[in-house]
């Protein structure tokens, strides 16, 4: 079966790998001109190094990854501590169990896995603005004007967006969304408190706000998570300090003051919506980008990226070879709740 996949972040390359491994061709279309990844930190929790073993580079992961072992909740309003909890951090054979990572850290050894698959075949400069679906196969236009047909289209990452005002996706819409606002910070910026190998969490009532080192401690992740987000999509837009300030003005001081140690920011939107929610329309499928509350511990947005992914692989063994049943078997599973999942600041200790 011949699949095409939109988008080449860790979405799209992680489900690349899971297909190609299979033997089906992909071909994985990135509207950027080089396959790479933002400087965004990521948490790793041992449910989303499992999904890296069984996509086959959890070793590489964990090799660029920087061990935490506590894990902080405080008080949003009011800068009080919650709890603290200390973390397993290895595993007896001496692997991490909790840990971060730049998000390339993840990118890069999926990339290196595709080229390593003959079956997988990776386009950048290759932006995917529509589709149309011809009997057994469905199209992908391009934005230069080609075009490309497969046995299925995967749209993942910010691919997603080609069905945002298409009316047959209209009622699978979410009804709400989350903003995400993330930077990267010098530690030589950072207070010292801050500085050690802990990820910490302040809670309000509709916000986060957390924060971890990421590998060689040179670095702060700190991002901040809105709730119930009315205002325009957002699309990795550059934003200032004032404008996050902005989106949470019933921060506390002591969580304010954390929020005014970064400078270069960049926000997302996020749908808000159930797990498998309108996420399969015939020979299309959506993967990764639900959104939950991402707690300190675990990167949900990663782990549904590679959940998905893994996913859509072993589905296929159960699909009998037919295109239209692996799909919808994909929605009806995703669209389950899974037992391990716990959303939230204390969520991700598995």
């Amino acid at each position: 079966m011949r699949i095409l996949v939109a988008g080449g972040g860790v979405s799209g390359l992680a489900t690349a790998v899971a297909l190609g491994a299979r033997g089906h061709h992909v071909l994985v279309l990135e509207q950027r001109p080089v396959l790479t990844e933002g400087g965004a930190g990521v948490r790793l929790a041992p449910h989303t190094f499992r999904l890296l073993d069984l996509l086959g580079v959890g070793d590489a992961v964990r090799e660029r990854s920087l061990v935490i072992d506590e894990f902080r909740v405080m008080d949003g309003a009011t800068g009080e501590p919650v709890s603290t909890i200390a973390l397993p951090a290895r595993h007896g054979d001496g692997r991490p169990t909790h840990a971060t990572a730049h998000r390339l850290d993840v990118h890069e050894p999926l990339l290196e896995a595709c080229w390593e698959l003959d079956a997988v075949r990776l386009l950048a400069d290759s932006r995917v603005v529509g589709y149309t679906e011809h009997g057994e196969s469905v199209v992908a236009a391009l934005a230069d004007g080609r075009s490309v047909t497969g046995d299925a289209l995967v749209l993942s990452g910010t691919a997603r967006s080609v069905v945002r005002r298409d009316p047959q996706w209209a009622d699978r819409t979410p009804r709400s969304r989350l903003a995400v606002y993330h930077t990267v910070i010098p530690m030589e910026l950072v207070a010292d408190r801050w500085q050690d190998g802990a990820a910490t969490c302040w809670v309000g009532a509709q916000w986060q706000v957390a924060h971890f080192p990421l590998p060689d401690s040179r670095y702060l992740s700190l991002s901040a998570t809105r709730h119930q987000h009315t205002g325009a999509d957002l699309d990795g837009t550059r934003v200032d300090l004032e404008q996050v300030l902005a989106a949470f003005p019933e921060i506390g001081y002591a969580a304010r003051n954390v929020l005014t140690m970064g400078r270069d920011w960049h926000a997302w939107t996020v749908p808000d919506q159930a797990a498998g929610a309108g996420r399969v329309r015939g020979r299309v499928a959506l993967v990764g980008g639900r959104a939950e509350a991402p707690g300190p511990l675990e990167d949900l947005g990663l782990r549904h990226a590679l959940e998905d992914a893994v996913d859509l692989g072993t589905g296929w063994d159960a699909s009998a070879g037919d295109a239209l049943r692996w799909l919808a078997d994909f929605e009806a599973r995703r669209s389950e709740p899974a037992p391990e999942v716990a959303s939230g600041c204390g969520g991700g200790l598995r």
